[in-house]
């Protein structure tokens, strides 16, 4: 997620690191048996065979986590079964042209992911580029330059989000949230040749996160406005849902509802495609700013920053039937493929917390970063999170 200066949000959400933005995971209880075990890899980088666990274990699916790190131009590979940080890659740094050296200028700050089969993509708000990386070919012993694709979209990328068919990539470019008209845009990004092919104009400010519909017809956009309305295929606004100064977005799996945060009210607004109207609103905690929704739709989770809390919501109903507590300032969710656990990235923490979804138990956590230490380096805040089951190399 990112946390855009925008003068509605409170004074944790508009700092930044380099231009980059928030998220992360929360702390854990219970006591503490992990060990942080720091390895040095080929190349004399610092890194750690273990993140540092604050429960008694941490188990969970076959798989991968990759956690973006803004400030740190990062990300972390992590296995989900056990939580084992397994290296922390540099992404999106460019070498310095014209020097005839090989110094590198570390810029790019990550703010937003998102992946598509094993492919990673990367909106890197310091340099105004998206990284594309494959994931299959990440190597534990080359931290410092996986091999990457870096494309040029518009000012101050902060989110990544890929078409149902996996062809186009779209970014939300914030600008840098001054002057008339804004520079905030949608760079669309063509997968098959890794070019920018098309930018859309928006009539609100700050576009933020970005969700499609089931069948790809139609994106939803939140802005410091509200929610854009955008048909894909003519690439034009057809209406502008106002309120709440939404970040958080989720569509069900049919298309028919879209929830939104609501951080004025403290509210998820439920809005009906039908109609593009909001017909509910369910109470959650304050600052609700990530969302994530269960494969089956039934079941919707907020990350409410200022609370401390992720709230769980039974859709049908329209109601919290649950409340996790995440000390940290959660700001970033995902869930495994299989649905039973929930990360959590904590923004302060600079902690991942794991869930268990069946009964909302603690399953572990730990710190993101090198030797799995608190505040194991500047900018190491998790601002965003993907999950899948293909496991990372060097797991």
């Amino acid at each position: 997620m990112s946390l855009s200066e925008s003068g509605s949000r409170p004074a944790w959400a508009s700092r930044r690191v380099l231009t980059a933005g928030t998220a992360a995971v929360a702390v854990a209880a219970a006591a503490v048996t992990g060990v942080a075990i720091a390895t040095h890899s080929a190349s004399g980088h610092p890194g750690a065979s273990h993140a540092r666990l604050a429960a008694s274990a941490c188990t969970g699916p076959t798989g991968a986590a990759y956690i973006a790190l803004p400030g740190f131009q990062a990300f972390d590979a992590v296995n989900t079964a056990n939580c084992d940080l397994i290296q922390q890659y540099n992404v999106g740094d460019r070498d310095v042209p014209g020097t005839g050296t090989s110094d590198t200028n570390f810029d790019s700050s990550d703010e937003g992911i998102a992946m598509s089969g094993s492919t990673l993509y990367f909106a890197n708000t310091g340099n105004n580029t998206v990284a594309v990386m494959d994931s299959a070919a990440l190597q534990v012993s080359n931290f410092d330059n996986p091999a990457e694709t870096l494309i040029n979209v518009g000012q101050d990328p902060e989110y990544v989000a890929v078409t149902p068919d996996g062809s186009q990539v779209w970014v939300a470019d914030t600008g840098p949230q001054s002057g008339v008209p804004t520079l905030g845009a949608i760079s669309i990004i063509s997968t098959a040749t890794n070019t920018v092919t098309a930018t859309i104009q928006l009539p609100s400010v700050d576009p933020r996160q970005i969700a499609f519909a089931p069948s790809g017809a139609t994106a939803y956009v939140t802005t410091r406005a509200g929610v854009d309305v955008i048909s894909t295929r003519s690439r034009r606004v057809s209406t502008v849902i106002p309120g709440g100064n939404p970040n958080g977005i989720a569509i069900s799996p049919d298309g028919k509802t879209v929830y939104v945060t609501n951080d004025v009210q403290n509210v998820v607004d439920v809005i009906k495609t039908a109609n593009n109207k909001i017909t509910g609103r369910i109470k959650v905690g304050e600052l609700p700013w990530a969302l994530t929704l269960s494969s089956d739709g039934s079941t919707l989770y907020s990350a409410n920053g200022d609370s401390d809390s992720i709230s769980v919501i039974n859709t049908a109903a329209g109601t919290v039937t649950g409340t996790m507590s995440d000390p940290g300032d959660p700001v970033s969710l995902a869930l495994t493929p299989d649905g039973s656990e929930l990360w959590v990235g904590g923004l302060t923490s600079g902690v991942v917390t794991v869930f268990k979804t069946s009964d909302k138990s603690l399953v572990g956590s730990f710190n993101v970063g090198f030797g799995g230490e608190a505040n194991a380096g500047d900018g190491e805040e998790p601002t965003g999170i993907v999950t899948t089951t293909t496991p990372t190399p060097g797991s």
